[in-house]
């Protein structure tokens, strides 16, 4: 795996590259309070074939905060353009986990010239199913103090029961900016799914754990989307199962136009 660092509006992102140098790429995004290198096993497995890369997003891993604490999405698509944009003019396809359906979607709505399919792993559901005041007392919990014990003990409980799915989700969110960490869970808090998911039209794929296949599912807002459910019991199924996900994922990359 090679890794350099992409500057965006004073914001050093620490990318992670490795693969075949030609070829439409495939970026890689994390969920929020995670990091790239929960991808890396995929990535690993999906090399042989395509270029792959995926960079720590802002404020997290070892990729610098923001000084003047812009996490929204529309900031963080433009992060990702430029690291798309360090690898050449290539198509892309972008693989989002859980929260990152957001900042894939956003990038869709700007870049959807460039962009030849988009597969979600696990996209978070419509945040306005949730009630107003569940919603604030989750964002007011993150802010206080204790912010990153309740991120950490939310990630826990639907992590499954791989012990080290576990240990290594909460151990990427004590990485995370407390600044980063409030603002991802707001952006995503203030999302409208239904809206984002109107930006993109062309290809897309969801993989979705049983326990997200409710009536707030974005899918639900896809005229095109086609989906499956993950025979799996956590959120990350990228490091419980990467082969069966890598698998998942070159099917829907070899089924593009």
């Amino acid at each position: 795996m090679e890794t350099k660092n992409v500057v965006n509006q004073s914001v050093s992102l620490s990318v992670f590259h490795t693969g075949p140098a030609s070829g439409t790429n495939v970026i890689f995004l994390h969920s929020d309070s995670g990091a790239a290198a929960q991808w890396f096993r995929v990535m690993d497995d999906l090399a042989d074939e395509h270029p792959v890369a995926a960079f720590d997003q802002r404020g997290h891993g070892s990729s610098s905060p923001a000084a003047n604490g812009d996490y929204i999405y529309e900031i963080r698509a433009a992060d990702l353009q430029a690291v798309v944009a360090s690898f050449g003019s290539r198509q892309t396809i972008l693989v989002a986990h859980s929260g990152s359906a957001g900042v894939a979607l956003e990038y869709a709505r700007t870049h959807a010239g460039s962009l030849r399919g988009i597969y979600f792993l696990d996209p978070a559901s419509d945040p306005r199913s949730i009630p107003e005041d569940m919603r604030q007392g989750f964002l007011g919990a993150i802010e206080s103090e204790s912010g990153l014990e309740a991120v950490q003990g939310y990630l826990a409980s639907i992590a499954g029961q791989n012990p080290m799915t576990i240990e290594t989700v909460t151990g990427d969110a004590a990485m995370v900016a407390p600044d980063a960490r409030f603002e991802f869970a707001q952006a995503l808090m203030n999302w409208n799914a239904e809206a984002a998911m109107s930006h993109w039209t062309g290809p897309a794929f969801m993989a979705i754990t049983p326990a997200n296949d409710t009536p707030a599912s974005i899918r639900h807002f896809g005229e095109t989307v086609e989906y499956s459910i993950l025979p799996a019991e956590g959120h990350w199924a990228q490091l419980d199962t990467p082969e069966s996900v890598a698998q998942s994922i070159r099917t829907f990359i070899n089924g593009l136009p």
